[in-house]
Formats: C-alpha cells, sequence, structure tokens
C-alpha cells in the first residue's frame, strides 16, 4: 500500500489561470464543504475461471457507490510526468453551488486493461483470505486502474452527471483534463466478466473464504465518512463451484 501523503489545498487563482474553469470560483472548504462519501457493494456474481496449466481465476463483480451530500468529482491534468501519468484534483462543492480544488495523491494512467480510456490507480482493492483470518491477506485482486462514471442507480435522487457521452467521462478532453465522477445516489458497475476482474487463487485448496472490496483505502480523496469503505462476502470454493454464504458492508441499510 502507498503511504499516504498530505492533500493540500490548491489555490483556486492559480488553477483557474491555467487550467480549469470553476463554476462559482473558488468555494470555501471545511464546514461548508459538500463532500462525497464512498462505499462498496458486497461483490455478486461469483464464478471460478479455469486458465491454461492449471490456473484458476475467481471471477466477481464491484460496485462503488456514492452515499454522500456531495458530488465524487476528480479530473486528471496536463502535463503528464515521465511515465505517462497525469496528476489529479478532486472538486469539492460548498453550499452556495461553488467549487474547491484540492491536489490529491492519486494519479491517472491510459489503458492498461485492455481499454482506451484513463483510469485511477487503485481506486479499489480485492482481497481473499481465510474466514478465521482475515487479516492475513492470501491474494489480491489483479485489476489496479478504474474509470468511473453513473452507470448504476443505488438510491439516486436526481440525473446522471457523469458519463462518457455527456462530459466525457474517463477521456482526455481539449483542454487536457480528464473528468471522472459519481453523482449523489449514483454508481458505477465493473463487472465479472470485464478484463482483469478477478482475483487468481491458483493453489490456494477448496474451501471457505472470505473476499474484502474497499475503496480508497489510502485516503487520498476527502470524503463525508472514511469509515464506511469495505463490504464482504463469504464464500465456499469447489474445483468447479463458488457458493455465496454470507454478505456484508460498511454502509448504512
Amino acid at each position: 500500500m502507498r503511504a499516504r501523503r498530505k492533500i493540500t489545498l490548491l489555490i483556486a487563482t492559480a488553477l483557474l489561470a491555467g487550467q480549469l474553469a470553476v463554476p462559482g470560483g473558488a468555494a470555501a472548504t471545511g464546514e461548508l464543504a459538500v463532500l462525497p462519501d464512498l462505499g462498496m457493494l458486497p461483490p455478486q456474481d461469483f464464478s471460478i475461471q479455469s486458465r491454461p496449466r492449471g490456473v484458476r481465476w475467481l471471477r466477481f463483480d464491484a460496485i462503488i457507490v456514492n452515499v454522500g451530500p456531495g458530488l465524487f468529482d476528480v479530473y486528471g491534468q496536463e502535463p503528464a510526468d515521465a511515465n505517462g501519468r497525469l496528476p489529479v484534483v478532486q472538486r469539492i462543492q460548498d453550499g452556495a453551488g461553488g467549487w474547491s480544488l484540492v491536489a490529491s495523491p492519486a494519479e491517472m494512467f491510459y489503458a492498461g486493461d485492455g481499454h482506451n480510456h484513463w483510469h485511477v490507480e487503485d481506486l479499489q482493492h480485492w482481497t481473499i483470505a481465510n474466514v478465521n483470518d482475515r487479516a492475513t491477506v492470501l491474494r489480491r485482486g489483479a485489476k489496479t486502474g478504474f474509470c468511473f462514471w453513473d452507470n448504476y442507480d443505488y438510491s439516486a435522487s436526481g440525473p446522471v452527471v457523469y458519463h462518457p457521452y455527456t462530459t466525457g467521462a474517463c477521456m482526455r478532453l481539449g483542454d487536457g483534463t480528464v473528468p471522472m465522477g459519481l453523482s449523489v445516489g449514483w454508481g458505477d458497475v465493473y463487472p465479472s466478466n470485464i478484463a482483469f476482474q478477478y482475483i487468481d487463487i491458483t493453489g490456494l485448496p477448496n474451501g471457505e473464504y472470505v473476499v474484502t472490496l474497499a475503496v480508497d483505502l489510502d485516503h487520498e480523496f476527502f470524503e463525508a465518512n472514511d469509515e464506511n469503505n469495505t463490504a464482504w462476502a463469504r464464500i465456499k470454493i469447489t474445483r468447479k463451484t463458488v457458493t455465496v454464504l454470507e454478505t456484508g458492508t460498511d454502509l448504512e441499510p
């Protein structure tokens, strides 16, 4: 896990001069901030995929949701570093319709999972552990990059805001930015059959395990609540099947 770095507030006028036009100018932070709240839903749609040479992949879906009062709004910003990665800025709403810009330690990279778009690195983490020793991670998920936009209605009371066809989510725009986000009550689904959506369980014996999904584990973004970012499923694995025995989440019902 990357060490958490200090998140610093950017001077909005400097950003406005050279980067992104922000509605309402520089907004106040602190008590006036209207923050997002990220969470995971329990994984579902489990299956075992057999690969050549005895390799086995445990596949499942992953759904990240925004249950906070504010939008989860981030963008990558040129210039890229020597490795082609973009620094990430989080936009935070205030109660008066303005925004503050906050530098995040997160980074974006292009493609890497068979898709021709940008991804936030390590926004989610997936692990599998023994049912009686959840703290000891046996294997980790293969996927490391995440492009997110409104495609799953969790508890939405408003329309879609972030979409590839409207905001250009996950694509580089003409001003050099790469926007992504989740509206209030909306989520983003990674289905079980998408590229790198698995944990390699080759060599693990059949039996009971716990699969845990976490979002923003490194606290790279400001949220209303950092204590509700995980979900899990207790499963039973046989040679060819997976049975879900129990699920849970930190999100309020």
